[in-house]
Order: structure tokens, then C-alpha cells, then sequence
């Protein structure tokens, strides 16, 4: 697991969230310009953050990057992995026969939050 998932997204320093979505990119096989799409905000802004970190991200970038290390989190818990890495890129009855991927990559906050909670029951469930 990348770490606990803070319960709050402002708990998040700006690093270590971006260390942690590099890391997510890279096991999920996702490109840089899936990036943007991801954290809701343009490819120049996504450069620059990894150029030079700034002293703070914007809420609501935080708020995405806690949503994709909880789904990340609980694919591993429940999967295990490599299966865990794969599973985004597999296509989902519950997402329309898509691949959960597709979804992220749409930049919708609310397929994001849908990709958790379905996550989130598999894990009660």
C-alpha cells in the first residue's frame, strides 16, 4: 500500500501527493497527459507541479488525489496484487462494461466518486 489515506484531504502536503500520483500513474501504466484529466486542471498547471512543487494545492486538486490513493489503496486490499494495477484497465459491468480507467480519464469528479464507493463496498461487502 502507498499509505494511510488521510481523513482529510488538506492533510495532504503537496509532495507527497504529487509523489504519491506519480507512483499511482506508473503502476496503473496511465501517460502524462491522462494527468490533467485526473486532477480536474490543464497540462501546463500538471508540469509546472511537477517542475516545482508548489507550497500548496487547491482543494479541490487535494480532495482528487485522496480519492485516487483510496481507490488505489483498495484495490491492493482487496486484489492484492499485480491483479490490483490491472483491474483499472478491465472492463466493469457495474461502469457499462468500461474500463474504470476510461472513467478517471473522462475528468468527471462523480465517475471518480463512483469508482470509490463501488471500491469502498467491495471492501464492506
Amino acid at each position: 500500500m502507498l499509505a494511510r489515506v488521510p481523513r482529510f484531504p488538506t492533510e495532504i502536503s503537496p509532495k507527497f501527493a504529487l509523489d504519491a500520483l506519480a507512483r499511482i500513474a506508473e503502476r496503473w501504466k496511465l501517460k502524462q497527459q491522462d494527468l490533467p484529466a485526473l486532477l480536474g486542471t490543464s497540462p501546463r498547471t500538471v508540469r509546472a507541479w511537477y517542475k516545482s512543487p508548489p507550497a500548496r494545492l487547491d482543494g479541490h486538486v487535494l480532495e482528487r488525489i485522496s480519492h485516487l490513493l483510496a481507490i488505489y489503496n483498495a484495490l491492493n486490499a482487496i486484489f492484492g496484487t499485480p491483479f490490483a494495477d490491472e483491474w483499472v484497465h478491465q472492463p466493469n459491468r457495474a461502469f457499462g462494461d468500461r474500463p474504470p480507467i476510461e472513467l478517471l480519464r473522462s475528468g468527471g469528479f462523480t465517475e471518480l466518486v463512483d469508482i470509490r464507493r463501488y471500491l469502498d463496498q467491495a471492501m464492506l461487502g
